[in-house]
């Protein structure tokens, strides 16, 4: 018999195995390419076709997926070797050299990874022209094509047989060192540990209470120290998850009675907690990203649509600056404001002057317009971050600065920095720079005669009109008039027009976007981390069968085998869900405020539905292949 026939009788035999393998990874190469073809769309990504506060979201959803994907290739392939290492074995006992048996397993898999590769491009081709379309018609963006890009493809490719091989040789290494009759008894040891320890558990647990200390006492201080902890936490899982056997044996001795009245029960669970040690702990932060991920798009997307109201306090801003841009007169914008069925109701203007990196304003002008009572005293100034401290951004609000120096033509005259404010006033506006500087009026006079890099002097143009949101056409008419009346180029965004209506609309479409990229790879990952789970409950289910036949054959009953196989498919399907759902709670609640804490527990809800009926459907169809495979009626 010649290697390609045992290899073709071997998938024969074992054929749910192979289509297994294929599904899990097809699914994560087409979730991966359907981002991957976003990601280096140029259109997309364009900053003058799609505003950056909307391409930006696709950055971490895509690197989230890259990464998951490399995960889910190598764990996949690392539990179908290990499921095939008996086969491996009894080919070895029949003689077959360990070349061949090498090169069986290189075909086998080679064979799969490139079936997987191919079915998953064309799968998240069609998944990726869904994206398209939702992006093109739902959110808009009708000058987007849709488009199939030969480069995405490359870098799937290229990314998944890298990972690929990677994978293979640890396998290969790892399946050298072991003999015939480990690689025979492989499937049905658990994986043992050299650190099994109480001890090494309460250390997870202390690691992990002090990720919650870090975050309670430091992240307020500096949000970087959100990694820290997260850091720490995910340590103090490892610990927890490789040690849970201490947890169980001290359960038992403890528990002693309870332990030898459920024995059969007690070690089916600690058998099982032995063999999926390293599922519990990937599939754990793989829901806790998923939760987490969810949770926090909830708790954004008001927050995207509010800010564009803080940023913008007068619903139409623009610049009339001297001898570059000449403002269209109030009563002329006000015609073309009834024009359109609307009203101006309020009218401010206020002067500015800025070089390269600083825009001054006099105090006075501030103090009018926004009802404030800075005072300001001569040849000093305050220095303005132009920020909502609450708009759930990190901002830095430390300067350096202590004087402001301005050039004249005979020397340099020093303004001292008496204090910071910050505050959005005028919000997003072209023109005026991120810098700003609040003087008095006699200083500002002197500045705006003595300052020679001080060459660009305007006046604000500011206004507010009886509804907002129907202000889309007065925009537009007032741009095209300052266009025609100076002859400018339309793609000058220094002039360009701030406006209320377009910074909501842009952060509308960056909401929706957001929330449909987040339930999109949330979902996708979660389907991927049930499949995942199945797998491994599939890989062993002809041992399990064994093991269940023979109790059977004993005197167990059908009642006791069924509670066995309830405790085995709830610890894998409620142990990571649980601690997931603890770990996205605390985190959600300590980054952010009460309400973020609703939208956890609002996701924790909606997953934990889903995830019960996942559950039921698993354990229901596990149910009824025992009770056709044992040959006894369930109850269930």
């Amino acid at each position: 018999m010649t290697l390609g026939s045992i290899t073709l009788k071997m998938f024969k035999t074992d054929a749910k195995k192979y289509k297994l393998f294929i599904l899990c990874n097809l699914c994560a190469i087409a979730i991966l390419y359907s981002f991957t073809s976003i990601y280096v769309n140029k259109q997309f990504m364009n900053s003058s076709i799609v505003n950056p506060m909307i391409s930006s979201n696709i950055y971490a959803p895509t690197m989230l997926v890259f990464f998951f994907t490399g995960i889910f290739i190598t764990y996949s392939q690392s539990v179908f070797i290990k499921s095939r290492q008996k086969d491996y074995g009894i080919l070895l006992s029949i003689g077959m050299t360990e070349n061949e048996v090498l090169k069986s397993v290189l075909l086998e898999n080679i064979t799969m990874i490139l079936l997987a590769l191919g079915s998953g491009l064309i799968l998240g081709t069609g998944l990726s022209l869904l994206f398209f379309s939702f992006i093109k018609y739902l959110l808009g963006f009708s000058v987007i094509n849709i488009t199939i890009s030969i480069v995405s493809y490359k870098i799937i490719i290229i990314y998944v047989l890298s990972v690929f091989i990677f994978s293979i040789i640890l396998n290969v290494i790892f399946m050298c060192k072991r003999t015939i009759l480990d690689k025979i008894k492989y499937t049905e040891k658990a994986e043992k540990s050299s650190c099994n320890s109480i001890i090494l558990a309460v250390l997870g647990l202390l690691f992990t209470v002090a990720s919650i200390v870090i975050m309670i006492v430091l992240y307020q201080k500096d949000s970087n120290y959100w990694f820290l902890s997260l850091l720490t936490c995910v340590l103090g899982s490892v610990l927890i998850f490789y040690n849970g056997e201490a947890i169980i044996k001290k359960f038992q001795k403890k528990n002693n009675k309870k332990y030898l009245k459920n024995i059969f029960l007690f070690s089916d669970l600690k058998y099982y907690y032995g063999k999926n040690k390293k599922i519990y702990l990937t599939t754990t932060w793989l829901f806790f990203v998923i939760l987490f991920l969810f949770s926090f798009s909830l708790y954004s997307y008001p927050s995207l649509t509010s800010n564009a109201i803080t940023y913008h306090p007068y619903h139409m801003t623009y610049a009339g600056i001297d001898n570059d841009m000449q403002a269209l007169a109030k009563n002329e914008i006000e015609n073309i404001a009834l024009h359109y069925g609307n009203k101006i109701t309020a009218y401010d203007s206020v002067k500015f002057m800025r070089n390269n990196t600083f825009t001054i304003f006099d105090v006075n002008d501030i103090n009018t317009i926004f009802n404030e009572s800075y005072c300001i005293d001569s040849n000093t100034c305050l220095f303005v971050f132009p920020y909502d401290i609450n708009d759930g951004y990190d901002h830095n609000t430390n300067q350096s600065m202590s004087t402001l120096r301005i050039k004249t033509n005979t020397t340099k005259k020093e303004f001292n920095i008496t204090n910071t404010i910050v505050k959005p006033f005028f919000g997003h506006v072209n023109c005026i720079s991120s810098y700003i500087i609040l003087v008095n009026s006699e200083d500002y006079n002197w500045i705006s005669k003595n300052g020679v890099d001080y060459y660009i002097k305007g006046r604000l143009q500011l206004y507010n009109f009886e509804y907002w949101r129907n202000s889309q056409n007065i925009i537009n008419d007032v741009w095209n008039k300052l266009l025609i009346k100076n002859n400018i180029n339309e793609d000058d965004n220094f002039f360009k027009i701030s406006s209320l209506i377009n910074a909501y609309k842009i952060a509308l479409k960056s909401s929706n976007f957001l929330l449909f990229i987040v339930i999109y790879v949330c979902l996708l990952i979660y389907l991927s981390t049930v499949i995942m789970i199945y797998f491994k409950v599939e890989m062993e289910y002809e041992d399990d069968k064994k093991k269940y036949f023979s109790l059977y054959r004993l005197g167990i009953t059908n009642k006791e085998i069924n509670k066995m196989v309830s405790q085995k498919i709830k610890t894998i399907f409620s142990i990571s869900f649980i601690y997931a759902i603890i770990i996205n709670i605390g985190y959600s609640y300590l980054m952010s405020s009460l309400r973020s804490l609703f939208y956890a527990l609002l996701t924790t809800l909606a997953f934990a539905s889903i995830h019960f009926i996942v559950y039921r459907l698993c354990i229901n169809n596990y149910y009824k292949r025992l009770e056709i495979d044992l040959g006894y009626k369930n109850n269930y």
